[in-house]
């Protein structure tokens, strides 16, 4: 008899998979990738709307920069009125702040906006980070940012200042007896047996139970490994590259030869310096 693919597996490895939720990178990326059906399923419930139809659905977009910092976008979504959505999955609350919201809006606005296109003519954007835990520490289901200009109307109420850019971050401890509270309970839990809707429970009973969805599992899990690995020693590099400026500057080194032998841009060891002094 063949060997299946459940024979060879790394032990360690499966017992990863079988306990990966949708709130989880790894499978979070294979459920909705490509899958319009499972992303409006997502974007129906998260808006509470049923008059949208999701017509296209990506997972892991990167968005180049070619003067900065370039980004990749967990699930990115249009629907059939050309509204786009970026849905970040974020265990941690420290990577959901303000300034990463702002940055992505740019990134993705940069990207949609043609040559010679009047402003106007952006569409729609829906940016939601959900959020494994209560960011804000409320008890609210959904957190919205509403934008307002300082002007009020008749009724002492300010006026919105609409620049088409909703921003949501969603409770992932809600477990209220509604449609959030429900798709809230499938993303944290292992088990696709134990969840309610049968679109994200059949898409992850695939990948932890199926010998295709598996294989597809261990490659990304593989991958995902390996690019953490690298981030992390890149991460280590720029800290010992940063410490080394620190004592240099300190040493009378002039910035301009610390640039030089670090390979950095005399603007960034500017700063670096002015942090050590700030400090």
């Amino acid at each position: 008899m063949k060997d299946s693919i459940f024979d060879n597996i790394d032990p360690a490895i499966m017992e990863r998979i079988q306990k990966l939720r949708l709130i989880d990178d790894d499978l979070m990326t294979v459920v909705f990738n490509g899958d319009k059906k499972a992303t409006e399923l997502l974007i129906k419930i998260l808006l509470n709307r049923n008059d949208l139809k999701v017509t296209k659905s990506m997972t892991q977009v990167q968005k180049h920069n070619l003067f900065g910092r370039s980004v990749k976008l967990d699930i990115v979504a249009e629907d059939i009125f050309k509204t786009e959505y970026n849905i970040e999955i974020q265990r941690a609350g420290s990577g959901a702040g303000a300034r990463r919201i702002r940055y992505h809006q740019a990134m993705l606005d940069n990207h949609t906006l043609k040559k010679k296109k009047d402003f106007s003519e952006l569409p729609n954007l829906y940016i939601i980070f959900i959020l494994e835990h209560d960011l804000f520490q409320r008890g609210n289901p959904i957190y919205f940012v509403n934008k307002t200009l300082d002007i009020k109307d008749e009724d002492g109420l300010y006026l919105p200042f609409d620049d088409g850019c909703n921003i949501m971050y969603i409770n992932g401890d809600y477990r209220g007896d509604d449609a959030l509270g429900k798709l809230m309970h499938d993303f944290s839990t292992p088990n696709a047996d134990e969840m309610y809707y049968d679109e994200l429970a059949s898409k992850v009973r695939f990948h932890k139970q199926e010998e295709k969805g598996v294989q597809t599992m261990c490659k990304i899990i593989e991958e995902y490994g390996d690019e953490r690995a690298a981030e992390a020693l890149k991460l280590g590099e720029q800290k010992k590259a940063i410490e080394a400026a620190k004592t240099f500057y300190a040493n009378g080194v002039s910035i301009e030869i610390i640039a030089k032998s670090l390979s950095m841009t005399i603007e960034q060891v500017k700063e670096i310096i002015n942090e050590k002094e700030q400090a």
